[in-house]
């Protein structure tokens, strides 16, 4: 459990891909559900969201309310990427728990801000 909470607090500036797994989750966001879905706070927040490869949509639409990115069970990889931005990605193991992740992805100097 310990090395979970340790993950947690590399998310927002990790460039390669590491394992968090949900279920440490169940006490940090105090929340427990029959789906897997995440929560995603992101800087900035129209950067694009792919689930497996698939796009998803934008931070903005999973910020929880009204909901998150339904994301089933299993270990599933999640990438969030824009443009002038270094891509941050990681690999979830999910078990019917919701999963709050805070972003912020790193200006490369080019694109729009």
């Amino acid at each position: 459990m310990k090395s979970a909470f340790w993950a947690l607090g590399l998310i927002g500036c990790a460039q390669a891909p590491n394992v968090l797994t949900a279920n440490a989750q169940k006490l940090a966001t105090g929340r427990v559900t029959t789906k897997s879905e995440l929560v995603l706070s992101c800087t900035p927040p129209d950067a694009d969201v792919e689930l497996d490869g698939v796009p998803q949509g934008t931070c903005e639409d999973f910020r929880g309310e009204p909901r998150g990115l339904a994301m089933g069970k299993g270990v599933r990889r999640v990438q969030v990427k824009k443009q002038g931005y270094l891509p941050w990605d990681t690999v979830v193991e999910t078990d019917g728990t919701r999963v709050v992740m805070n972003v912020t992805l790193i200006s490369t100097g080019g694109g729009t801000p």
